[in-house]
């Protein structure tokens, strides 16, 4: 059995999943959300132990699991760090890292899954769902799904908030992932097919909806075009309407992960899916 670090997640349980267990350090929730949510230094919250019954390569587990840890903290996880066949986790080595100190962690706006202090199996059951894609063997569509959600976990994970490329990241994800769900790649106006799969998945969502702005999903190729096109942060239509990109970036960001949650096939009754404009990411069970 391999067992390597888990740096900077939020963990006070143990999940299981392909032959592999996240175990944490350290199970009071107080001390391990403190820790999680540094942003100056990813510390020791977990250890990930891999044993032979695992069907896929180490690296291959690794690297899609920072991913995915990552994406439901909405913050940058990494695993590293492998333990001597002699330590066990309450007596590491002298040597062993309980901290690395590394660029500032940029804050994603909070976790998308509901931490495992207050329930218990929706990070395990969503961790298993979401590997259970990423590691599948490439289709077109998985392709297009592993590209939105890499986008989306880049945005939080670069160095600097450069909401250009963050946008560039977000929409171009969302785009190609919806058409490659609908097969659809004529369609000039790629509203079109990004509306269809929104409206199909239950989000409150229209091609043009002039009474709603942030509800419009031209609204967000209309800042598309003027980003990509003439490199403004901002558009003007011949009505009139005027488009700011710093006043729609926040729920583009937070539109996209319910999205692909969707896509997964996750939802542990405690999601909010308007959370992408009330800002409100969890409720009571349904």
């Amino acid at each position: 059995m391999t067992r390597v670090g888990i740096y900077g997640y939020e963990c006070t349980k143990t999940y299981e999943f392909y032959g592999c267990r996240i175990v944490p350090f350290n199970t009071q929730h107080i001390l391990v959300s403190k820790l999680a949510a540094d942003p100056h230094s990813y510390h020791l919250t977990a250890f990930l132990e891999v044993t032979d019954e695992c069907p896929y390569e180490l690296r291959d587990i690794i690297f899609n699991l920072e991913a995915v840890l990552s994406f439901i903290d909405h913050k940058d996880v990494i695993i590293t760090n492998q333990l001597c066949g002699d330590e066990a986790y309450d007596s590491l080595n002298d040597d062993f890292p309980k901290g690395i100190q590394g660029h500032f962690r940029q804050n994603g706006g909070g976790c998308v899954i509901m931490c495992d202090a207050f329930c218990d199996s929706s990070r395990e059951v969503f961790i298993g769902k979401a590997l259970s894609i990423l590691l599948s063997e490439t289709s077109e569509e998985n392709a297009a799904f592993r590209g939105a959600f890499f986008r989306c976990v880049e945005v939080f994970r670069g160095r600097g908030s450069f909401i250009d490329v963050s946008y560039y990241l977000l929409f171009s994800g969302l785009e190609s992932f919806c058409r490659a769900i609908l097969n659809d790649y004529d369609s000039k106006n790629c509203a079109t097919p990004i509306t269809r799969v929104l409206t199909n998945y239950g989000f409150d969502v229209k091609q043009e909806n002039p009474h709603s702005l942030c509800k419009s999903i031209m609204t967000y190729v209309h800042l598309r075009n003027a980003l990509f096109h003439n490199g403004q942060l901002e558009k003007v239509l011949k009505n009139g309407d005027k488009f700011n990109l710093t006043d729609y970036f926040s729920p583009f960001c937070r539109l996209l992960p319910l999205v692909l949650i969707k896509y997964i096939g996750f939802d542990d009754g405690y999601i909010n899916w308007n959370s992408w404009i009330d800002r409100q990411p969890f409720q009571g069970r349904r």
